[in-house]
This record gives structure tokens, sequence and C-alpha cells, in this order.
């Protein structure tokens, strides 16, 4: 059977993860406007940054802060990783989704604390995540999951798509 999900604390050094997140918190970071996450009409604009996409690394911060992850997560071959931003006024959740139709895995990265997260849609019955600094969960990409935002003006997440064999 397939996993679900799984959530892992602490899933990177202390160290590591204040450098990541010194990088991608920093003001000059160089966020990407989107107009909205999903096809639902009431999803909002976020912002969001790419690391990898199209085959392809699309940033100088790669090597030094993804590479390691993606071995931490014994990756195959990565998909897309992109760093993600939400404004919590704009909207309170993002409309359902999988973020790919084939299997793969997804993981996310929580880079803030907040009382905002994940929730996934596990049959027909939902299931939250609260987004906690360093909690990296991983599910299946074909289960449906959407964004909550927080009373936290800001909530950060790197999020990871992938295979694993």
């Amino acid at each position: 059977m397939d996993m679900i999900y799984q959530t892992h604390k602490k899933f990177l050094t202390s160290d590591f993860f204040e450098k990541l997140k010194g990088v991608i918190l920093h003001e000059d970071f160089p966020w990407r406007r989107r107009e909205s996450m999903t096809p639902d009409p009431e999803d909002k604009m976020y912002f969001n940054y790419n690391f990898y996409n199209r085959m392809n690394s699309k940033s100088e911060f790669y090597e030094p802060y993804i590479i390691p992850i993606l071995k931490k997560l014994e990756t195959k071959a990565p998909i897309q990783i992109r760093a993600n931003m939400f404004i919590s006024s704009l909207f309170k959740a993002s409309g359902w989704h999988t973020d790919y139709l084939f299997k793969c895995k997804t993981a996310i990265l929580y880079l803030n604390d907040c009382d905002g997260g994940t929730e996934l849609k596990i049959n027909n019955k939902t299931t939250f995540i609260k987004a906690d600094a360093n909690k990296m969960l991983i599910f299946d990409t074909l289960t449906p999951h959407r964004a909550i935002t927080s009373k936290e003006p800001l909530r950060y997440v790197i999020n990871f798509n992938y295979f694993t064999s």
C-alpha cells in the first residue's frame, strides 16, 4: 500500500534550516507574483520562486540549499521545486488541487510557525497539518490538498514535487 502522508519535525539541522530560511525570508529575495494557485475562482494572488522546473535548475540557490534536501528526501528526479509566500489577508484557503496528475511525491517544508498549514483530503475526510517551522510533510501527489493561511500576515513554504523510483 502506498504511503498517504508522513510528517517529520525538525527535518533539517537547525543551522542549515536557519541559513535556508534567512535566504528565503530576506527582504531582497526575488519573489514572483502569481494571480492564483489553482483554477478555483476563489483563489487569490500569492508569490512564488522557482528553484527547479522543466528539467532545469532556475536558481543560484538550487545547489547549496535544495540539493541537500533532495538527497534527504531520497529523490530520484525532481519535477518542480518552488518557494511559496502566502499573504493571509488575501485569502483563507486555496482551492483543492493535486500538483500533478501522475504518480509522484509532494513534500512541503514549512519555513515559519503559524496556525495555517495544509489540508489533505483522504477518503473524503479532511486532515489538517499545522505549519511548524522545519516540519516536512510528504504525501502522494495524487492526494487532493490545499493551502490554509493563518493569523500571521505571511506564510512561507518550499514545495517539492519529485519521483522516488
